[in-house]
């Protein structure tokens, strides 16, 4: 492993810094998607998906950078060798360094979040236009075949199904 110095550091940290500036975006765009997808509006839905497509492969590449440049010295990009590239920084350059890593650290913990309360939003909408379709198709609870543990479900349905 190479012993670091303030060029190093400086790339690093320059790289964290560019992440979570993207890392905000995505959290701008994540709650423009949760309020798309309250309001079942697919043109802002679509356009922010397009968005978050492009932050994200952003963010890949930044990773991609950061990953290259430690591997270059002798360091890898886990959790331990991220520890590690911490402890060969000179101690006057590790605590700004270590502070920015937990800022990005932070952030996708936060988007980690967000993006959670979208896929329940998600899911309850998937839901909801499911049971509205099957109302409008004739179906009801009470005239499944089988219920969602795949067991039988009423009767009714059987027979019906059995007539036909």
């Amino acid at each position: 492993m190479t012993p670091l110095s303030n060029p190093h550091q400086d790339a690093f940290d320059t790289l964290t810094h560019q992440g979570i500036v993207v890392l905000a975006e995505l959290k701008s765009l994540l709650d423009i998607e949760f309020t798309a997808l309250s309001q079942h509006n697919l043109e802002d839905l679509q356009q922010s998906l397009a968005d978050k497509q492009r932050q994200l492969e952003q963010l890949a590449e930044l990773n991609s950078q950061r990953e290259q440049l430690m591997t270059q010295l002798g360091y890898s990009a886990t959790p331990n060798g991220i520890a590690q590239w911490f402890e060969a920084l000179p101690e006057d350059l590790r605590a700004a360094s270590e502070a920015l890593w937990q800022t990005l650290q932070q952030t996708l913990e936060q988007l980690r979040q967000l993006n959670l309360r979208n896929e329940q939003v998600l899911r309850r909408s998937s839901r909801n236009n499911d049971q509205l379709l099957a109302l409008l198709r004739g179906q009801t609870q009470r005239h499944t075949l089988y219920d969602s543990s795949g067991g039988k479900g009423q009767l009714s349905a059987q027979t019906r199904l059995g007539k036909a």
